[in-house]
């Protein structure tokens, strides 16, 4: 049995036989005001509310919506963290045993009891903002927001028993496989929907990365903005049901699925 739980973001929790694998969690809100000048810290009280076990935590890179609050669950739950150069050394510096640090490469399949990953270059898009590049040697804690610097950018797919389970965190679509179930960005057009659905074939697809990541936890959840385009309005927030057209249209028969967040799912494809 699976069970799944949207935790906003792009973060995911799976509980998969008797282990809780984690994917880039993040339960911290912080104000949109601290990206450039101020050190923030994650909310220690919302991550314990919300998280309450973990045994492993896939991360797809080091940028601070993916990888701000994970230090702090990896310490008090003994998690192995599996990530990037950056992602480790982060891990390090915010006090993580080496012990619970996994250096991963792209192409790379490891696997955690019956649970099987393959680790799988992605494409990440330039946002202001957000930086890349090697990590500042000086960096303590806690972190001013751009200094979670990305080096690499990895998919996952996690396979159990004969389900399959792609985590998609790429722009592009060259080297996704066949899955069951595929969690992706919503804010594509469609011929990026059709090149994925001809690929991947699944029989259940999630939106992730949609919702406003600044806006506190006790507000219902909102749509982020979209990207900016050349068409009016400019800029936009995103549109599920816009999505959801794209995916049908790619594959019909497929069945797109929002998950309320925090609520328990049990993966049934």
């Amino acid at each position: 049995m699976i069970i799944l739980r949207w935790l906003g973001n792009a973060g995911f929790e799976f509980k998969i036989g008797k282990q809780i694998l984690l994917v880039d969690p993040f339960i911290t809100r912080s104000a949109w005001k601290k990206m450039y000048f101020v050190r923030a810290a994650p909310d220690k009280d919302a991550i314990h509310e919300h998280i309450r076990a973990c045994d492993h935590i896939l991360i797809s890179h080091a940028h601070f919506d993916h990888f701000m609050d994970v230090p702090e669950i990896a310490r008090w739950s003994g998690a192995v963290i599996h990530g990037s150069n950056n992602t480790c050394e982060l891990a390090r510096v915010l006090g993580v045993p080496e012990a619970q640090r996994n250096h991963i490469h792209t192409h790379d399949h490891f696997s955690l009891g019956d649970i099987e990953i393959q680790v799988t270059p992605a494409a990440h898009p330039w946002i202001p903002g957000y930086t890349t590049g090697r990590l500042n040697g000086r960096i303590h804690s806690p972190l001013r927001l751009r200094e979670y610097r990305m080096d690499e950018c990895f998919s996952f797919l996690i396979t159990y028993q004969d389900k399959r389970i792609l985590v998609w965190s790429s722009t592009r679509t060259d080297g996704a496989e066949p899955a069951d179930l595929l969690i992706c960005r919503a804010v594509s057009g469609q011929r990026w929907y059709d090149r994925m659905m001809e690929t991947i074939h699944p029989k259940v697809v999630i939106p992730s990365h949609w919702d406003d990541m600044f806006a506190p936890l006790s507000v219902p959840v909102k749509p982020f903005f979209s990207p900016p385009r050349l068409a009016w309005p400019p800029v936009k927030r995103i549109d599920l049901k816009e999505f959801e057209r794209h995916v049908i249209k790619a594959r019909a028969g497929c069945r797109v699925m929002v998950p309320e967040r925090f609520r328990e799912y049990e993966i049934e494809v």
